[in-house]
């Protein structure tokens, strides 16, 4: 298998380079720098992986709000910094964001944007403001709604599609991971930059995981003005299991968006808790995990399961 360097003032001193060069099932190894690229990796079976996530950066600066070179506004499916289109890719070590600021000023913007089933991710930092980790497909009325706005490529649906982040770090502040497909966080932390909602889900009803949290840290500043989720759809699906909270969540945890979702919404807890011990009340439509409802959310069983 062909291993590819990556390293500043070398003949392969680019990502893009790289990508050109790598076969699938090849490597790519990513000397300390920041590659300012915007990447959309189509081959599968690759890693791409870098020597420290805090000095190994992927950063990019579309953004909502910008005009697009067709004359229309980027929209927030336009403005990743790296999209993952293929399969059976690893990201380690790397840092990867959109730089463009915060949601109020521009509007939304993706680090990653993924479209690819057995993706992982570990011992990175994924960081922006609005919209920081979109995990794709697009449910389906937008699907229909960006035909001929979006390369057909990009409309492609996906049945459980499957992403791992592991011993990783989140950063955002508004639904700042979301979309349908499953993805598993274990061991993560989970940075809010300020008010706002963590999760938006929008899982399809016959999908089980959703987007899971497994030992995360939710670390952010203030007091009660951040959402764990809101359903961004119908049934929308979103897990906490052995998590610890600071203070900037909210107490009753969850929001249902808009009147009518929090019937359909899946939202589940198991044993997590405040970090100074604050005693919680939840809203009446979380529903809390027993002890054998718990077991089917495992690393193993999320990467069984493929429908």
């Amino acid at each position: 298998m062909k291993t590819i360097v990556v390293k500043k003032q070398s003949k392969v001193n680019c990502l893009s380079k790289a990508l050109e060069l790598i076969d699938e099932g090849g490597t790519v190894i990513v000397f300390p720098g920041k590659y300012e690229e915007k990447l959309k990796i189509k081959k599968s079976n690759i890693k791409i992986i870098g020597f420290d996530p805090v000095n190994t950066i992927i950063t990019f600066h579309d953004y909502a709000q910008k005009i697009h070179e067709d004359g229309k506004e980027f929209n927030t499916f336009r403005t990743y910094s790296l999209m993952l289109y293929g399969d059976n890719i690893e990201l380690k070590n790397l840092t990867i964001e959109n730089s463009s600021g915060p949601g109020k000023l521009v509007g939304q913007a993706v680090a990653l944007h993924t479209l690819g089933d057995n993706l992982k991710i570990s011992n990175c930092i994924l960081k922006a403001h609005q919209d920081t980790i979109f995990l794709g497909p697009l449910p389906d009325d937008l699907r229909e709604r960006y035909q001929g706005f979006l390369p057909k490529d990009e409309l492609i649906g996906i049945n459980n599609a499957r992403i791992l982040f592991e011993n990783s770090t989140i950063i955002g502040d508004v639904d700042f991971i979301f979309g349908s497909a499953n993805a598993m966080f274990s061991g993560c932390r989970i940075i809010s930059r300020g008010p706002g909602y963590v999760a938006a889900p929008s899982t399809a009803s016959d999908q089980e995981f959703g987007i899971t949290f497994l030992n995360c840290t939710f670390e952010g500043t203030g007091e009660e003005n951040t959402y764990l989720a809101r359903p961004w759809r119908n049934y929308g699906k979103a897990v906490f299991i052995d998590c610890f909270y600071h203070n900037h969540i909210k107490e009753e945890g969850f929001h249902n968006w808009e009147a009518g979702r929090e019937n359909t919404c899946r939202f589940y807890e198991y044993n997590c808790r405040y970090h100074n011990g604050t005693d919680f009340k939840r809203v009446d439509y979380l529903k809390k995990l027993t002890a054998k409802e718990r077991e089917i959310y495992s690393i193993e069983t999320f990467f069984n399961q493929r429908g």
